[in-house]
């Protein structure tokens, strides 16, 4: 009997061994489950992060790159706060590209891409169309030259930078007429020119004498005879003063722009001439005096001084990845899978997740999907050259008809598409025609 009490006193002591060891295990367990965030952003459920401090992050590189693109001063004005996550959207975790191109959105959720006009540096209206910006500019300089057509010239600075504005700074194009009438006096001036006016008698004279007197006409002012014979003619003539061409520095304009401001005239000038003639032969010839009648006008050529936008091409690439990457097929003949193919790219490869770059500033003019290229990226250039991007990760960080600037991010580096591996596949076109990448970057 005392034996079989032993006994259930072991197994009973047993027992609660196993479960102090489960409870503790379990409470472990539960300890160390890490808790994901739901992340809402303007009140709208985005995704699941792992912690704040990665959206802080991603927050501050949003922030740095939208003010490059977007007229205004701070882009915090967002709201972004958090929930706990449940059930199995907790298990999918957003990627950085994800949550970038979530707050880069909402900073610009107010704004438009559109074209804005500075006067002397100083913001006046935007508008979503170039040309009616060009047409109210066109409009007011015609305003400061008035009825008689004046000449007028730039004394400020007009410039239009292509950037993302707030849709409540949109403007028609007579809106911006009135706008810029009201600064006209600080942004034109009259050119003045002298309005004496000269009358040209023509003179009985041989053609010899016209030809010595170097005008086709004149005014005979005074003449003498002396005792020799000697006859002494004083004569007026006009002349002309040719214009002179100036070039001025304008940093309204890009550099490297020229653009004509303003038309060259003639000028006038009154000239008097004393004439010798002996036995009625011309023998020489003196200039008395002269007086300029009427002041050349200079022809003014206006010489760009303005830094172009960040997101103008230069017109020279940079390698589209930063960081560490290898160069794994070049342009050309290749064999891929037993099967040969002209590469008409070059592919880099690098970690899954690599930030990829905008080779040049330009227009996004393609930013999808497709089964070879996977997600992919075009950038159309300033000077028509294109630049293509593919197998990224998920979706581009642009958007079709979206400006971009050299080095911006636009995507990750994947393997979507008809790929073998992490890597960027990059390709340089020329009126269409794709071209060897290596002959357009700059040396490694």
């Amino acid at each position: 009997m005392t034996r079989f009490k032993d006994k259930k006193k072991l197994i009973l002591c047993i027992v609660c061994v196993l479960f102090a060891a489960l409870s503790a295990a379990l409470i472990a367990s539960v300890c160390t489950v890490r808790v994901n965030l739901m992340l809402y952003v303007n009140g709208a459920a985005v995704g699941v992060v792992e912690d704040a401090r990665t959206v802080d992050s991603v927050r501050e590189r949003v922030i740095s790159d939208v003010s490059k693109v977007a007229y205004g001063e701070t882009f915090t004005g967002i709201s972004v706060t958090y929930g706990f996550a449940e059930g199995r959207a907790a298990s999918r975790i957003l990627s950085d590209g994800e949550i970038y191109r979530a707050l880069y959105a909402a900073m610009l959720r107010d704004h438009v891409s559109a074209y804005g006009l500075y006067a002397n540096d100083e913001f006046v209206a935007a508008n979503t169309d170039p040309l009616s910006v060009a047409d109210a500019v066109s409009a007011v300089r015609a305003a400061a030259q008035g009825d008689d057509d004046l000449e007028v010239e730039l004394t400020g600075t007009l410039e239009v930078r292509s950037l993302y504005y707030p849709e409540s700074s949109l403007r028609s194009r007579s809106e911006i007429t009135n706008m810029l009438l009201l600064r006209t006096d600080s942004i034109y001036r009259t050119v003045a020119a002298g309005s004496s006016s000269v009358i040209s008698v023509d003179i009985d004279a041989s053609e010899d004498e016209k030809m010595f007197l170097g005008a086709d006409g004149g005014e005979i002012v005074s003449s003498h005879t002396d005792g020799d014979g000697v006859m002494t003619v004083s004569i007026k003539v006009t002349e002309t003063v040719p214009y002179r061409t100036e070039y001025r520095k304008n940093d309204g304009l890009y550099v490297g722009t020229y653009e004509k401001s303003q038309d060259g005239a003639d000028g006038k000038k009154e000239v008097i001439y004393k004439i010798t003639y002996r036995d009625g032969v011309p023998e020489s010839r003196e200039k008395a005096s002269e007086e300029i009648t009427l002041q050349p006008i200079p022809k003014i050529i206006d010489e760009g001084t303005k830094t172009k936008p960040v997101t103008a091409s230069k017109d020279k690439y940079i390698w589209p990845l930063k960081d560490a990457f290898t160069i794994t097929d070049t342009f050309g003949g290749r064999t891929v899978f037993g099967v040969y193919s002209y590469h008409r790219a070059i592919d880099l490869a690098a970690p899954g997740g690599t930030p990829i770059y905008a080779a040049d500033g330009g227009v996004i003019v393609k930013a999808e999907w497709s089964s070879s290229y996977g997600y992919y990226v075009m950038i159309k250039h300033d000077n028509g050259q294109e630049t293509l991007y593919a197998h990224m990760r998920s979706e581009p960080f642009v958007s079709v008809g979206e400006r971009v600037y050299q080095g911006q991010r636009i995507g990750e580096v994947g393997m979507t598409g008809y790929a073998t591996g992490y890597h960027l596949h990059f390709e340089v076109r020329v009126d269409g025609e794709r071209m060897n990448p290596m002959n357009y970057l700059p040396e490694r």
